[in-house]
């Protein structure tokens, strides 16, 4: 209680101190879902931030996802609408953290505190895939298409990203579901945002000429689950 409400008592500073938090589990861990952020203000927050952080370009394993989540529970407990914060949570609890049953509930709470944004039910499908519950999936990735219709949000180029990145999952799933012309329907969407993706539209090819792919859809989404990676702004390219 003292807790919440020494939070509520910082008003409308919630949102920078949250995004120190962020940060703070960004650079502790450096990997995954979110990217590093520069600074937002100089305040004891900023000190703190770089007395727990690692020197240097470091990758921490499994054994930091401990270090990791304390830092996005802060963040998100500062501002219960940095939606960024429990993604991320969600993300590493279910892979590295081997804790799905913590992520459905992280994911559980940022819908209830933000149940209009698309990308906690791209969370919560991409886990459902994880787990092999098909059904609820595609549950999730068509409340999330719905939802993205609504508000795509600000970031015009990651709004295209994530729709792509849906079409393909609930491509997929119709496949599973012996489904062929939604599925067709779902990787010609996304050959709309991205023509260049030759993958999709050989698949295409493949389903409109033999009715099935080469590849099975359930070993697709696993491939795109497990490679799915942060694009690190420190490496070099």
């Amino acid at each position: 209680m003292a807790g919440s409400v020494a939070v509520k008592a910082l008003g409308a500073s919630r949102v920078a101190i949250s995004g120190q938090f962020y940060g703070a589990a960004d650079r502790t861990f450096h990997m995954g879902v979110g990217v590093y952020r520069r600074k937002a203000f100089a305040s004891w927050f900023t000190r703190l931030g770089q007395a727990i952080a690692p020197e240097g370009h470091v990758h921490l394993q499994a054994e930091g996802v401990n270090e990791l989540v304390p830092w996005l529970y802060l963040a998100t407990r500062a501002d219960p609408h940095n939606v960024e914060a429990y993604i991320v949570a969600a993300f590493w609890l279910a892979g590295e953290g081997g804790r799905p049953d913590l992520a459905e509930r992280v994911l559980d709470e940022a819908r209830a505190n933000n149940p209009k944004d698309y990308r906690i039910y791209m969370g919560k499908g991409r886990l459902a895939l994880k787990s092999g519950a098909q059904t609820g999936a595609a549950r999730a990735f068509d409340a999330a298409g719905v939802l993205w219709e609504r508000d795509p949000g600000p970031d015009k180029i990651q709004a295209r990203l994530d729709r792509a990145e849906m079409l393909v999952y609930r491509g997929l799933l119709y496949e599973a579901a012996g489904d062929v012309p939604r599925a067709l329907a779902c990787y010609r969407d996304e050959l709309a945002l991205f023509p260049g993706r030759a993958g999709i539209r050989e698949r295409a090819a493949e389903l409109a000429a033999a009715g099935h792919a080469r590849v099975a859809p359930a070993a697709m989404w696993q491939t795109i689950l497990y490679q799915r990676r942060h694009v690190c702004e420190r490496e070099d390219h």
